[in-house]
């Protein structure tokens, strides 16, 4: 989408000694320094082009043609294709490759507003190929990009970062500071895809120090908006909608409608975040009335901004209860986002729904959602998992041969000193370095290995390994603080102890196979039917303890009856044999001043009652 401000045409042949006016067009663009943000300034560059060109210039007129696939045809995506087709033709003819590559970076764009993206993957390849053979290093550069973007999109982030690297150097070498910024921004989005969002960060400040100048608004806006995305996942959500509103404004200062509706639909998924529904749906109604009147090329993007903001806003109705209205939202999210199949959109499309079904009580249905979800997670996990060690190993080769190239030009050049003893002291100093470099290289990664290593611990001391949710010491700690918290507040709060009822004879009868599997999928259940707010933990082999703050004990007894009879109507699959189970449920209400182990002690006293009254209900103890 980076073509709304710069245009990626590049042009190998040398022109004149003496600049032209036209040369001097081309360079502006080429170089990324005019910047297109509406149908009329392609239209008044291709004008100033065309009355630029000088009379029977036919080298000229081929670099006109070229740039004319997307001046002239930007929001007329199909008949630009069908002039590329014929120029294409032309330039095999006279064997121009230079034109070649420009041509299919034109049709790559071309057919991404259509939403044909296979097609416009071909052309990408098709574009690296002839830019290859033209030996253009502009050319190979753009061409690099984009095959970076099409892999970091599919979640193929270790041949992102190799497009990436390579074209960076290439654009370093040429200096032309808007690409060098965009490969550098692509770099920082391929890296918090992968989950290393701290390094994602590092290079946004990077091209943050870039553009600084009053002029440079709409790229400082683009910086913002990636940045956003970051502190997004880091979780500082605060930071990342104060960075989408800011951008928005500049959008809004340049009459720039497309990129201020998308900071629309980002703000909506912070007010979500931030639990703040009522705004959320506020903003979201603005943001659906501008994606309604927006009049983009790109239709393929269109499409995916449209789908989040269905999807934003059925997790906003789902916050406020209207879970109906909710999944009419979610079937509309969910044809929007299937076009391009991104793994990222598709988990928050299967919890979004599942969360609005088990709210209607659809809750068989609602697994089901949580089944996909848990299974694309999965994979998702895996497939980041080899990407980061494929990139890392990548680092490390890429370090490796740089090295290597260094070590041979200084070798190259004390040959040509015929310096003897220069040389070889040189080659051993070089010789140390590369020592040195290994040893940190080592040391790094053993640092990297063991920070990796420690975190794992900490989540597993904190994590029921089978059930994968809160163990014993982390419920414990969350109860005590809400009890704290409670305190300050004077918000009521409250415990349930939950025990599933004669879950030995399910061991006995079906094995403790069966009996982790009815584990598992009763935790998968409980987790989501409760709020963002609840806490969910395991205390023992079959005893749970849920912490409802801010919860009077008539909304606790609701909440309970809800997961007493969800449990109750679950059908555990993986067993040999169907079988159910029921749980009783113990209540209290947190007295003030009172020491956590008494309040839990009441819970426990309703859930010996529950159980006495002959199992699989709910009791209370206030």
């Amino acid at each position: 989408m980076r073509k709304l401000f710069s245009l990626l045409l590049f042009f190998s042949t040398a022109l004149a000694a003496e600049p032209e006016p036209f040369d001097m067009l081309v360079h502006e663009i080429e170089s990324g320094q005019r910047y297109f943000f509406s149908a009329e300034d392609y239209q008044k560059a291709l004008t100033e082009l065309e009355a630029a060109l000088p009379a029977a210039d036919i080298e000229r007129q081929h670099m006109l043609d070229r740039l004319r696939c997307l001046l002239g045809y930007y929001d007329q995506a199909q008949a630009g294709i069908n002039y590329s087709e014929e120029k294409i033709v032309a330039a095999k003819q006279r064997n121009d490759h230079a034109a070649l590559a420009d041509y299919y970076v034109c049709r790559y764009y071309l057919f991404s507003q259509l939403g044909q993206t296979q097609l416009a993957e071909q052309q990408a390849e098709l574009s690296y190929q002839a830019a290859s053979d033209s030996e253009t290093p502009l050319s190979i550069a753009i061409s690099l990009s984009l095959l970076g973007n099409i892999a970091s999109y599919r979640g193929n982030y270790a041949d992102a970062m190799q497009h990436y690297v390579t074209a960076y150097q290439l654009q370093r070498g040429l200096g032309y500071k808007p690409y060098i910024s965009d490969l550098v921004m692509s770099i920082a989005a391929t890296y918090r895809r992968m989950g290393l969002y701290q390094d994602a960060l590092n290079y946004i400040e990077q091209a943050e120090l870039e553009f600084t100048q009053p002029e440079e608004k709409f790229r400082n806006a683009l910086i913002m908006h990636e940045k956003a995305y970051s502190y997004a996942e880091l979780g500082q959500y605060g930071q990342a909608l104060s960075l989408f509103e800011q951008s928005m404004q500049v959008y809004q200062q340049l009459d720039e409608p497309l990129w201020r509706t998308y900071s629309r639909v980002n703000m909506v998924w912070m007010y979500n975040l931030l639990g703040r529904y009522n705004e959320a749906l506020d903003l979201a109604q603005t943001a659906e009335t501008e994606l309604k009147q927006l009049k983009s090329a790109d239709l393929s993007a269109l499409a995916t901004y449209q789908g989040l903001l269905a999807l934003y806003t059925a997790e906003a109705l789902v916050g406020v209860n209207k879970a109906e209205q909710a999944l009419d939202k979610l079937d509309y999210a969910e044809q929007q986002l299937q076009i391009d199949q991104n793994p990222r959109y598709l988990l928050l499309l299967y919890n979004a729904k599942a969360a609005a079904l088990a709210q209607t009580g659809q809750y068989l249905q609602a697994y089901q959602q949580l089944r996909q979800y848990v299974s694309l997670n999965q994979q998702q996990l895996t497939l980041s998992r080899e990407q980061q060690s494929n990139v890392l190993r990548f680092q490390f080769d890429t370090a490796r041969q740089q090295e290597r190239t260094r070590q041979l030009e200084a070798e190259k050049q004390l040959a040509e000193e015929h310096v003897s003893t220069l040389q070889l002291a040189q080659r051993w100093q070089y010789a140390a370095l590369s020592l040195i470099a290994l040893l940190f290289v080592i040391l790094f990664s053993f640092a990297l290995s063991l920070k990796k290593r420690n975190s794992k611990l900490h989540r597993l001391a904190m994590t029921d390994e089978l059930t994968n949710i809160a163990n014993r010491r982390r419920i414990m700690m969350q109860a005590e603080q809400e009890r704290v918290k409670a305190i300050d507040t004077a918000e009521p709060l409250c415990f349930l102890i939950l025990d599933l009822d004669h879950f030995k004879q399910v061991n006995d009868r079906y094995g403790h196979d069966a009996g982790d599997t009815v584990l598992q999928q009763m935790c998968m259940t409980v987790s989501a039917m409760l709020r963002e707010q609840d806490h969910f933990g395991r205390t023992g082999g079959e005893e749970f303890l849920i912490v409802l703050p801010n919860t009077d004990a008539e909304q606790a007894m609701t909440i309970a009856e809800r997961l007493r009879l969800a449990i109750a109507a679950l059908g555990f699959n993986g067993t040999s044999k169907q079988l159910s189970v029921t749980c009783s449920i113990g209540i209290s209400l947190y007295q003030a001043d009172e020491a956590l182990n008494i309040s839990l002690a009441r819970a426990d006293d309703a859930l010996y009652q529950a159980k006495a009254a002959g199992r699989n209900q709910t009791h209370y103890n206030g």
